[in-house]
């Protein structure tokens, strides 16, 4: 069986993140026939000239301006050549045989629409597992959580293969199929909440979103500066307008305070079908 994959990496300024990237992709990406798609949304350091000096099955797309994450992530899936998109953060570092297991997940179950990895800081707790989604009784009514956040890496939960609500899209495998159904990144969010979006609209299409940890990566949370919070109320408003009334939460916090999981939710049904932790 041959597998292919196009990896999107959308990029603005910090070479130095790239660099490592692209070096770790190179070196613990086997068994698989990949391309990679860079989006440079007008970095002003070296990143043009490393871009420049890729060969071999790396395709650069120069913008004169920075369009932000999600049209860059868009641009590169029109790119693609494959029918497997895999959107991958420049501030992340792919551990050996990362990819296959994402891959092997799509080729294994077809209603599953994208697959999330298990991403860890550089002290080696986990930085995604997985995200659930909170109904709180003030506003933001809708929020998104990291669950597990900051734990050991060998933490049950961050080692439970799943359904989850959403998945990072700081490294996240997308059938393209089900990406087209659902429009793409929506591109009115600036730089957050982009891929929470997305996974809301691939759940609202029957699509499954899968937290596979069998694929490992560190992450470099938010490392792109602070551009990266420049717009998080409008985005946060985006989101409340349009979802907050739509989905099911995996937990709801009371009015003192206290989150209990929601029984309908994906959260909470994943875990109960796993069976003892």
């Amino acid at each position: 069986m041959s597998l292919s994959c196009s990896i999107i990496i959308p990029a603005y300024n910090r070479v130095d993140l790239t660099a490592q990237c692209l070096q770790a992709l190179v070196q613990n990406t086997t068994g698989v026939s990949y391309e990679v798609i860079i989006v440079d949304n007008a970095s002003t350091d070296a990143t043009p000239e490393l871009c420049a000096s890729l060969g071999g099955n790396a395709t650069v797309i120069r913008n004169d301006e920075n369009l932000g994450f999600a049209r860059a992530c868009n641009q590169g899936a029109r790119a693609a050549a494959t029918d497997r998109l895999l959107f991958l953060n420049t501030d992340t570092q792919p551990f050996p045989d990362w990819l296959l297991p994402l891959l092997a997940v799509l080729e294994q179950e077809p209603d599953v629409g994208a697959v999330g990895c298990k991403l860890l800081f550089p002290d080696g707790t986990v930085q995604h597992g997985g995200v659930v989604l909170v109904q709180q009784p003030s506003y933001p009514t809708l929020g998104a959580q990291h669950m597990p956040y900051r734990v050991p890496a060998d933490d049950a939960l961050a080692n439970l293969r799943r359904d989850v609500s959403v998945a990072t899209a700081a490294s996240i495998l997308i059938r393209r199929q089900a990406f087209d159904q659902v429009g793409g990144f929506d591109e009115e969010y600036w730089n957050g909440y982009e891929d929470v979006d997305l996974c809301l609209a691939l759940g609202a299409a029957g699509w499954r979103i899968v937290y596979e940890p069998a694929s490992v990566l560190i992450h470099h949370e938010s490392a792109s500066g602070a551009e990266r919070f420049s717009k998080w109320e409008a985005n946060v408003d985006r989101l409340q307008a349009k979802w907050a009334a739509k989905v099911t939460p995996d937990y709801v916090v009371d009015d003192g305070g206290e989150a209990r999981p929601h029984p309908a939710g994906i959260h909470s049904q994943a875990i109960a079908a796993a069976g003892p932790r």
